[in-house]
């Protein structure tokens, strides 16, 4: 299995995981902290980017399912060297583009590409790491997504006001093209990899050592039910994320670059909601569903104070916002992380694990669109009570479903 024991060469390998993560994120969201001064720029409509960051999360949640098999085929760290190649050229696409029909089409291959780093990644740090590092590892690279989107959300802005948009996914390709050839030197020389040949004989090595349990009407009930959860909490965390930026400029009237700015306070309340969610579920509620209750709660409190003073003042209206998308990173890290495990009495825990985290970018894909038309059509006020609507039946079911959780998981 190649685990590490050298303290130094874990620390190294953590950090360049962390920064393949990170960087993986920068060239991915760009598109969608940066969309007002898109649509600003009148290069492309408001429908033509929200259609773009649709179907790219329809591919990066599709893709992870195709990119985990394809690390179990070949080589994982060739197959995010591959998904940086891919990206890199897409970014670069968007940079050279002229005619913006042709961004939906770029930014659905891109969002594979990026489908392409975390499963890979995830098998690199199983095969190197163990329980105890493994664990560090994960909060650590994950860490990487919220550090990225602070980096892009403060420094898109200076780009554009000293450049035009186009740079953030110049700057974007330039980054994902050194970082994949930086990941592809650095990991042959400093890390032993397994071949094809030793994870496939690793396989065949392993008879079907869990008793694998069948599906009964139980089982099935919680998977759909919590894939349901997952798609809400998906819609209103990434949906309210993307169009932050919009409704603050079209609310309050300021510049693009300063709605762009503000956020940046989404990714630090994610880090501090996952903190909050890991010690309420570690220290005093046991059951996920109970706790993603809990925390969907908070999300509809968030967003029900925000239909009422969205108008009143700017910053309360960015903290409402940052709260409830924080509270949705809370529900993800309840109904990705800690769900999964419990299925793994029936033998298929990373298709399902999988299959659960799809989920998210099934709400969001349908999210991000449907928010654009729905707020053109009834405006930003019926568009908040529609989120805090969201987040009470994510609450409601989570609470009515504890009961059958907890006898599911036998809590």
């Amino acid at each position: 299995m190649n685990q590490l024991s050298d303290k130094t060469k874990i620390r190294n390998l953590i950090f360049l995981c962390s920064m393949v993560y990170f960087t993986s994120y920068v060239s991915r969201i760009n598109l969608s902290a940066i969309l007002v001064a898109i649509v600003d720029s009148g290069f492309a409509p408001k429908t033509v980017v929200a259609l773009a960051l649709t179907i790219c999360s329809v591919t990066y949640g599709a893709g992870q399912i195709i990119s985990g098999y394809l690390g179990d085929r070949f080589r994982p760290q060739n197959v995010i060297f591959s998904g940086f190649l891919i990206t890199g050229c897409m970014n670069l696409g968007v940079f050279l583009l002229q005619n913006s029909k042709l961004l939906p089409a770029i930014w659905a291959v891109n969002g594979f590409a990026q489908a392409l780093m975390w499963p890979p990644l995830v098998a690199i740090m199983t095969k190197h790491f163990r329980p105890a590092d493994y664990q560090r590892a994960c909060v650590r690279v994950s860490w990487g997504s919220s550090f990225a989107t602070i980096a892009v959300y403060l420094f898109s802005p200076l780009i554009i006001h000293f450049t035009s948009f186009r740079y953030v996914f110049l700057i974007s390709s330039v980054a994902a093209f050194v970082m994949g050839f930086s990941w592809k030197v650095i990991y042959a020389k400093q890390y032993q990899a397994d071949s094809v040949t030793e994870v496939v004989e690793k396989k065949k090595a392993e008879p079907a050592q869990q008793a694998e349990r069948s599906f009964g009407r139980l089982a099935i009930m919680m998977l759909i039910s919590s894939m349901g959860i997952i798609i809400l909490q998906g819609s209103l965390r990434d949906g309210v994320s993307n169009w932050m930026p919009s409704f603050i400029s079209e609310t309050f009237r300021l510049d693009s670059s300063v709605s762009i700015l503000s956020g940046v306070l989404l990714p630090v309340f994610s880090l501090l909601c996952h903190q909050a969610a890991y010690s309420i579920y570690h220290k005093f509620l046991k059951n996920e569903l109970v706790c993603a209750g809990v925390i969907f709660s908070a999300g509809f409190l968030a967003a029900a104070l925000l239909s009422v003073f969205h108008e009143s003042n700017v910053f309360f209206s960015v903290f409402l916002l940052a709260l409830l998308t924080g509270s949705m990173h809370g529900v993800n890290l309840m109904m990705t992380c800690m769900v999964p495990p419990c299925f793994a009495k029936y033998g298929h825990i990373s298709l399902i694990s999988g299959a659960l985290n799809s989920c998210t970018y099934v709400g969001s894909a349908v999210s991000t669109y449907a928010i654009a038309v729905f707020s053109d059509k009834f405006g930003w006020n019926s568009t908040i009570i529609l989120w805090a609507g969201i987040a009470l039946l994510g609450t409601v079911l989570c609470l009515a479903l504890s009961g059958k959780w907890k006898q599911f998981t036998n809590k």
